[in-house]
């Protein structure tokens, strides 16, 4: 790179029937400063709307996916490789950055400690989310101080669960990868999770990743309670194999468990002022189902899901994910 001028990043974002929001996405990360013109590749799963149109309009490379080959790990695999960058981005469709800073914000860790092998950002729900899955995300996803997380000397082996989780927290909705980490460590081609499990390699082989507050973009969904406790279901499908963490070890918790969970998301949503009486009586029926359904999925997910028995299921459950 010659000296002063900006580094080479690119940008992948898998695509299929991205509409207005990936249309929105892409004017801001074209509108970005401080980082020169943006490499844009998007593997897109067949798209039946203009998708693709809109990708080349903005300058960027379809790269054509079937949807029965799509894994979340081996399609950003063919798209990094597609790409020439020293740095690239990592984001989905309809996560829109929130500053033309964002990419610059990013990087700025990357490009002052060289054992930095990745940053993300913090995510902003939309308007109208959920409460509750706005403060799952601001759980996952939220903060408002720079974390650096690296084992810093650690025995891995030593750590709880949960401390473990903390260290392998990152999150391809908006991330920023160093790309010679890549090409050490490409993306397992896993259906799910394909970001936490290359942090646990990258954090476990003794580099660092960093949270940056300052790199935000506005994501979110409203999903059925049964749609959410699928994802649950996969994220403790994956960490009870990379953390260790079982957070329903029993059938017997299970019920004490719901309970718990209902009033802890009722005081969420009452907690809500700005909102009507119908509004909020839907919110409470969504949360009702889903502190059962969470507490199953987490349950099955942890303990069952590798089972050969369970095998049938599992593959159900994980569908379309």
């Amino acid at each position: 790179m010659p000296e002063g001028a900006p580094p080479r990043v690119a940008l992948v974002i898998p695509t299929w029937n991205g509409g207005p929001l990936l249309e929105r996405a892409l004017d801001m990360w074209r509108s970005q400063i401080g980082v020169g013109e943006l490499e844009l590749c998007c593997p897109d799963s067949e798209s039946s709307d203009a998708t693709r149109d809109v990708v080349r309009r903005a300058g960027g490379r379809v790269l054509p996916v079937l949807q029965r080959e799509f894994s979340h790990g081996g399609t950003r695999n063919l798209a990094v490789e597609g790409t020439s960058a020293d740095f690239v981005i990592l984001t989905v469709q309809d996560a829109v950055p929130l500053s033309t800073r964002t990419a610059v914000e990013l990087l700025a860790p990357l490009l002052a400690d060289p054992q930095l092998a990745a940053t993300y950002g913090r995510q902003v729900p939309r308007h109208g989310c959920h409460p509750v899955l706005a403060a799952r995300i601001g759980a996952w996803a939220g903060g408002d101080e720079p974390v650096r997380q690296s084992l810093g000397g650690r025995d891995w082996e030593t750590l709880e669960p949960m401390e473990r989780l903390g260290l392998i927290r990152y999150d391809h909705v908006i991330a920023c990868m160093r790309r010679s980490a890549w090409v050490d460590e490409p993306f397992a081609p896993v259906s799910f999770g394909e970001d936490v499990e290359w942090a646990s390699r990258i954090v476990r082989g003794g580099g660092a990743l960093a949270f940056v507050p300052s790199a935000a973009v506005e994501h979110s969904h409203n999903r059925s309670p049964w749609e959410e406790a699928r994802r649950i279901y996969c994220d403790h499908r994956n960490l009870s194999r990379l953390v260790g963490l079982v957070t329903v070890p029993d059938r017997r918790c299970i019920a004490g468990n719901v309970a718990a969970a209902r009033a802890h998301y009722r005081g969420i949503i009452e907690a809500q002022t700005d909102v009507d009486a119908t509004t909020r009586a839907n919110w409470q029926r969504w949360a009702e189902r889903l502190a059962l359904y969470e507490n199953w999925a987490q349950y099955l997910g942890a303990t069952l899901a590798h089972r050969a028995w369970f095998r049938p299921i599992d593959r159900w459950l994980r569908r379309g994910i």
